[in-house]
């Protein structure tokens, strides 16, 4: 993974410390929105929360059938603790721990991941998780971006970000080739209360991706 961890970024590491910097960011109104008018879960799916840290979005789903997964113990204990009767968390890795569980999953998630990856581990992600989806299943991402004409503080918030590798829409959707997912695009610039550019990927079994009109 292609992240900074040392010194300060080592703090968000801790849920507790994780929890309170996406609050006072306004995560929990940004997460209100992704949930409503991105993932739209419907009652009784079987959701995939990939990269799920302390499972923060659990709180606005209805119920549904949640598997989180995270490679950081810590926020997999956190989200246990809070959520024990809710889901099912794992820690682990996708490709290993989840694969025995192929077409099983209506909506998978995404968040705050890609820009962590390297385009080869992103790829391999992507390869792993069309076989977890149904075939009328929903796939999810959403991650800091490079805009055109960005803003400077946005773009100072890019370079400041753990992840060393924020993309342009089009080199995000890059990740999705030959894959055969039916992919549409959405930036967002006011998911937070600081200036901060998002883009989500909606990503469907269909014709292979490409830009959304």
């Amino acid at each position: 993974m292609a992240q900074r961890i040392s010194g300060a970024y080592r703090l968000i590491t801790m849920p507790s410390i994780y929890k309170g910097l996406m609050f006072s960011l306004g995560a929990d109104r940004a997460i209100s929105r992704y949930v409503d008018e991105v993932l739209q879960p419907k009652a009784g799916m079987k959701v995939l929360d990939v990269g799920c840290g302390p499972a923060s979005v659990l709180a606005y789903l209805p119920s549904v059938d949640y598997t989180g997964i995270d490679l950081n113990e810590k926020h997999i204990a956190y989200a246990r603790e809070v959520y024990g009767d809710r889901g099912r968390f794992i820690v682990g890795n996708v490709a290993h721990d989840v694969k025995q569980e192929e077409r099983a999953f209506d909506l998978i998630n995404v968040s705050g991941v890609l820009h962590h990856l390297g385009d080869d581990e992103a790829s391999t992600l992507f390869r792993s998780l069309k076989r977890l989806l149904k075939d009328n299943g929903k796939l999810v991402t959403l991650d800091p971006v490079w805009l055109s004409g960005q803003r400077t503080v946005a773009r100072l918030f890019n370079w400041l970000d753990s992840g060393m590798n924020i993309r342009t829409p089009e080199d995000y959707l890059g990740l999705l080739n030959g894959l055969g997912f039916d992919v549409q695009t959405r930036v967002f610039s006011d998911l937070l209360r600081i200036p901060y550019d998002h883009v989500v990927m909606i990503a469907r079994n269909g014709r292979p991706a490409g830009v959304a009109d």
